[in-house]
């Protein structure tokens, strides 16, 4: 008995979630309220004249629109529809995707409209399919903007129809959740801050790095283990001690950065916008270094905590730089200078490092100094800097700002 009950709640549970799954609301457009009030009058007309031909007028008029609701409505549930979303994008910018639709009945479908219920901090387009034969599957494109930095949730799918005559317009519910990553807007540089030169000297014998990657140094006396091939035999002839060819090859460009994410008062209107700007900084940098082949690294309040990423390149790396920087909410309390105690050393070692913070004058000197001797550049960026050598998006420079 005691096994029997959980799954008869499981089945009634099923039942509940399968007709809710199907359930198609409509709503009368106003070609439609025009032709329900004709209906009514032809009604009336035929009640008061007891004309035949005015009953079978009205008898015709209610069934094209019981007819429409029953063929709408079998449209509807016969159709399954999938998103086809990328995890992740670009706030303010297009990000094109799809919707699989499936005719599971035998009969086509026609005019089906697929749209996101109530997206938050999303501007979409609706994708269309005007004709899906019946056992056939079709891709509809459609396309949406992210308005908002964050981690925005897409909740359900509207199907909907206005087939056969256009007066009522039927839809269906499908819930289908997804959570979509939105990383800050990308801007524009007006100053190169990635510095190159960086290069690790070798013993007499060639470098880790293959492909012409070594370069020829400079030429130093001969000591014990060193290999005999190396010798420069012509600079030999004539001295006592042979001399070695010395190589030389470039160590990978490491760009570390180091975010004061906190909002030191909420009351200030700019203090949200100057926060996004810093953000939109960072991904603007990251972006770039990544594509010019640098290691980056990144650390950062994360609440109450500090969060650092190692330098690294590659697609993973990407993705958890861009990650954090979509995470960053307005709950950071931690003090900047906590984040730049915490930094290890390891992650300095031949690295630019940016101190990008809008309140650069409550960093310690002390903190500041320690991370100039670990890194091989360290530049130290406030808003007026920023604003000097970065521009913010098209899309946030005319909305004058964006707070997440």
């Amino acid at each position: 008995m005691s096994r029997s009950k959980p799954k008869a709640a499981t089945k009634r549970a099923r039942t509940r979630y399968k007709k809710r799954s199907q359930a198609v609301h409509l709503r009368i457009a106003v070609g439609g309220w025009v032709y329900v009030l004709l209906s009514i009058f032809v009604g009336i007309a035929a009640v008061r004249t007891g004309m035949p031909l005015m009953f079978i007028l009205f008898g015709t008029m209610i069934g094209g629109l019981a007819f429409s609701a029953v063929l709408a409505r079998g449209m509807l549930i016969g159709v399954t529809v999938h998103r086809e979303l990328s995890q992740r994008a670009w706030q303010h910018e297009t990000l094109n995707f799809g919707y699989s639709l499936r005719n599971l009945r035998k009969t086509p479908c026609m005019a089906l409209t697929v749209q996101e219920v109530k997206p938050r901090g999303i501007e979409d387009s609706c994708g269309f399919c005007v004709y899906l034969p019946g056992r056939s599957l079709f891709r509809a494109g459609s396309r949406l903007e992210a308005t908002h930095r964050g981690r925005i949730s897409l909740e359900a799918i509207r199907l909907s129809t206005r087939f056969p005559f256009g007066l009522i317009t039927f839809r269906r519910k499908v819930a289908q959740g997804e959570s979509l990553v939105v990383w800050p807007a990308k801007g524009r540089l007006n100053a190169n801050l990635l510095r190159h030169g960086a290069t690790l000297t070798t013993s007499a014998q060639p470098g880790r790095l293959q492909g012409g990657q070594d370069e020829f140094f400079g030429l130093r006396d001969y000591r014990a283990g060193d290999n005999p091939r190396w010798v420069h035999w012509r600079r030999t002839a004539g001295r006592e001690t042979p001399v070695v060819r010395e190589m030389s090859h470039p160590l990978p460009e490491t760009l570390f950065l180091c975010l004061d994410v906190e909002l030191q008062t909420h009351a200030d209107p700019l203090a949200i916008p100057d926060r996004e700007r810093l953000l939109s900084f960072a991904a603007t940098m990251i972006e770039g270094a990544l594509t010019r082949g640098y290691h980056v690294g990144l650390a950062l309040q994360c609440g109450e905590s500090v969060k650092i990423i190692s330098p690294g390149t590659g697609v993973g790396k990407r993705i958890d730089l861009l990650d954090a920087l979509a995470d960053v909410t307005n709950h950071n309390t931690l003090p900047f200078d906590d984040v730049l105690a915490k930094v290890p050393p390891k992650c300095l070692i031949h690295s630019h490092t940016l101190l990008v913070s809008n309140y650069p004058e409550r960093m310690s000197t002390n903190h500041v100094m320690s991370l100039t001797r670990q890194s091989r550049y360290l530049e130290v960026l406030g808003p007026a800097t920023l604003r000097q050598i970065f521009e913010d998006h098209p899309s946030v420079m005319r909305e004058g700002g964006d707070a997440s």
